[in-house]
């Protein structure tokens, strides 16, 4: 590199990767929060395991359905005034969860907490278009992943220590999570119109020899792939691309199933709501060793099947280890949680890099988004399935054993993609420079 493209990324990254990426923090946050406040909100109103699950798998049906028009939307108002107002928005309904005082407005507020939240990922996707060529565009969004995966250690004990606030001021505990965690994003989205701009040209902190640099340097990687049309058809009717989906949908029951349960499940276990936060924190470090391992070792050898087909194989033993261990022992449970958390979060980084693995770019664009829309069904799916089988059984043993025999088989069904093994493990596959798969999981 030069030391002129040296400096402008330097000033770039500095400026935007920090806010976007902490936002990303906050935005994991506010969509999982629910899982701590339902140690006392689902008794103080009532909640049983299966109307919570039902309002915990509603943020996924607008989520879902809104992929699409919020990149329409995108598209329109740009990328800097869409996140201002998807922050906002996510940050009114996120604190309004603390007004929530029956079912039914527990389902519409999550509801409309996915509707804000599903234009966040393609926008701040769109956005690091804008500024950040394909050398350099990988490293800031590892850097944005990573933010989004701590939240899962961060989160735990904060929640739980605001539980402890129950009664402070007149306002219960559990919607302390929600006024304090709701807040932040009203505030990021003051800084978003602040902070960033749409485009180089609206740089004012650079200078006009570094704008210059910057926008001829996207513009001539914008011109490249100009004219490639999307094979949306192929990726649609592709035997891979649905083998992929259904993996993806399996993964999905245990990535949910246990996020928006394990906290619930850890004081079934007999340990008190800050011990639950610190386990939680505990179990999701093991996810985020998971994830940087097999991430790792994956880009080292090159080599992508086995490194989806084992981690699955160990996430689903885990929970279902964790579904047996929880009759025996607590602690072997939590171990079982940490290994459960190890394999599920291992997967995902490298799932992402097979489908552009067997499909050419263009296809690979439009399967990767179908794969991602069809999949966040078992976002709903999962917790609900989990609260109903809670409410039928008395515990969580079945629904852990359930979840973790649904894991479990998606790393036994990747191999059924055929094709995928031999141009994914061949010699000379790496992964594309700059690629940013979405790992909305």
């Amino acid at each position: 590199m030069t030391n002129l493209e040296t400096t402008v990324m330097r000033k770039v990254a500095w400026r935007l990767v920090p806010f976007v990426s902490f936002a990303y923090l906050i935005n994991i946050l506010d969509r999982f929060n629910i899982s701590f406040a339902a140690l006392t909100m689902n008794h103080a109103l009532g909640f049983s395991a299966t109307a919570y699950g039902l309002g915990a798998g509603a943020f996924f049906w607008s989520y879902v359905l809104f992929q699409v028009p919020a990149n329409m939307a995108l598209k329109r108002i740009g990328a800097r005034r869409w996140i201002t107002v998807i922050m906002l928005l996510w940050g009114v309904f996120s604190t309004s969860m603390a007004l929530v005082h029956s079912v039914l407005g527990f389902v519409i507020v999550r509801f409309l907490l996915g509707t804000a939240e599903a234009g966040f990922f393609p926008g701040v996707a769109y956005f690091m278009t804008c500024w950040f060529p394909s050398r350099h565009r990988g490293k800031a969004m590892g850097v944005f992943y990573a933010f989004g995966a701590s939240a899962g250690i961060f989160g735990g004990p904060i929640a739980t220590h605001l539980l402890e606030l129950n009664g402070w001021l007149g306002i219960a505990g559990w919607q302390w999570i929600f006024l304090a965690e709701g807040i932040p994003a009203v505030l990021f989205a003051i800084g978003c119109m602040m902070l960033l701009r749409d485009k180089p040209s609206d740089a004012e902190w650079l200078t006009e020899e570094e704008r210059s640099w910057l926008e001829t340097k996207l513009a001539g990687e914008r011109e490249l792939v100009r004219g490639k049309n999307l094979s949306f058809s192929r990726a649609a009717f592709s035997p891979s691309i649905v083998v992929m989906t259904l993996v993806y949908v399996l993964i999905g029951f245990g990535v949910y199933g246990k996020a928006y349960f394990l906290p619930l499940m850890l004081r079934s276990l007999g340990y008190g709501n800050l011990g639950v936060g610190y386990l939680v924190s505990l179990i999701s470090i093991a996810g985020v060793t998971g994830m940087v391992v097999s991430s790792r070792s994956s880009d080292r050898t090159g080599e992508r099947v086995w490194h989806l087909i084992v981690p699955c194989l160990l996430g689903g033993a885990g929970l279902i280890g964790a579904g047996i261990a929880m009759r025996i022992s607590p602690v072997l449970a939590i171990a079982a949680f940490c290994v459960a958390s190890f394999g599920i979060s291992g997967s995902l980084p490298v799932f992402w890099n097979l489908p552009t693995a067997f499909l050419s770019t263009a296809a690979a664009a439009g399967g990767i988004a179908l794969i991602n829309s069809i999949g966040n069904i078992s976002g709903y799916a999962a917790p609900q399935l989990v609260g109903i089988l809670r409410d039928v059984t008395g515990d969580y043993e079945i629904s852990m054993l359930v979840m973790g025999g649904l894991v479990f088989l998606a790393g036994l069904v990747v191999p059924l993609a055929g094709h995928v093994h031999a141009e994914a493990t061949a010699p000379d596959f790496a992964p594309a420079e700059g690629s940013t798969p979405h790992v909305s999981l």
